[in-house]
């Protein structure tokens, strides 16, 4: 089954929008205009008190207030740049290519300013601003940081993508593939206020734009943090032999990345995992793609992809059976596995 069979409806590039604005735009011009140290300051602590994990796994990278780029730099071997100028557009590029992406309101909003390293913040003066916050795992979170009632309720990316590319909806996700190989993804998307209650959100995709509607109003508690998060590598680490294992064979190793997480279980459904929908599939298809340019090669034995196959379905039950998911070369092909019950074999045969 290809990754463009399984993909379901196109559901939106998440890349979305973060900050905490505190003036509204009368005329584009004022775009010129800086945004201020104290509203990216306010940005970053309304993202730091939806989840402080977020701001711990900022890159410890500068942010350059002069020339074309407020943050550029390479994180786990994927290309990533922040602009000063909002009208200018944020890149991500990896092994399949680089994805656009223009910032909203770019015509009103106010040039990058920063409170912390790996953090950028355009004040986008209608209530809301937009926070990108570049992490260590080569991922990147463009927050929205949502300041009141006024502020809108749709915001608006538009991608450029590589030759021959499609933005495809895999359940909450979207992905921008080429082929079978996936070039970057969103994972689904969500939004909190400031309780930590969730705020109903989705995408819309038209052309090669993707919009993240956030349905807030007075009935949720402000800020509101909205979180399109976007990636390429499904897998933090892949790696043969690793530390610990028996070293008498080929053990191929992959520990999936915390986006590759979000991935993974945002798109489950309530049968998971014995009746594997899209998130699942992602993993199986773009997941396994990305083992054999990282690491088996383009034509792995067949037992390999047997026991990543059974990794990918049972590996929700992380509890007992490890983060990572190790396939050992040297055992033999076994097409019925999946009639059997785990517990009787663990993927390993």
């Amino acid at each position: 089954m290809k990754l463009i069979r399984f993909a379901a409806s196109l559901s939106a590039l998440s890349m979305a929008i973060a900050g905490a604005s505190v003036a509204h735009a009368d005329s584009p011009d004022q775009g010129s205009d800086t945004a201020s140290s104290a509203t990216a300051q306010q940005a970053y602590q309304a993202v730091e008190r939806a989840d402080r994990k977020w701001t711990d796994a900022a890159a410890d990278v500068p942010v350059n207030a002069s020339g074309k780029d407020a943050i550029k730099t390479t994180q786990q071997g994927v290309g990533i740049s922040v602009p000063n100028d909002p009208s200018s557009k944020m890149t991500i590029a990896g092994r399949n290519g680089k994805v656009s992406v223009d910032l909203p309101f770019s015509s009103s909003a106010s040039k990058a300013a920063s409170s912390h390293a790996g953090t950028a913040t355009f004040d986008n003066k209608n209530g809301s601003s937009t926070t990108p916050i570049v992490r260590k795992d080569g991922s990147v979170q463009i927050n929205t940081v949502i300041n009141d009632a006024k502020a809108p309720k749709h915001y608006a990316y538009k991608m450029q993508v590589p030759e021959g590319a499609k933005i495809q909806r895999a359940g909450s996700s979207v992905l921008v593939t080429k082929g079978e190989k996936m070039v970057a993804g969103i994972a689904p998307a969500w939004a909190k206020d400031a309780k930590g209650k969730s705020v109903p959100t989705h995408y819309e995709v038209k052309g090669n734009t993707v919009t993240q509607v956030v349905d807030h109003g007075s009935q949720y508690a402000y800020p509101i943090v909205a979180d399109p998060w976007w990636g390429i590598d499904l897998f933090k680490t892949l790696e043969v032999n690793r530390k610990g294992q028996w070293q008498g064979q080929n053990v191929y190793s992959g520990e999936l990345s915390p986006w590759g997480w979000s991935v993974y279980l945002g798109n489950t459904g309530p049968n998971m995992p014995n009746n594997p929908v899209l998130g699942n599939r992602i993993i199986r298809y773009a997941g396994w793609e990305e083992w054999k340019d990282r690491l088996v090669g383009p034509n792995p034995a067949e037992t390999l992809v047997q026991q990543y196959s059974c990794h990918v379905r049972y590996g929700y039950a992380v509890f007992g059976a490890g983060f990572h998911w190790d396939l050992e070369a040297a055992r033999p092909s076994n097409p019925d596995w999946w009639w059997l019950p785990i517990w009787k074999h663990k993927c390993n045969w």
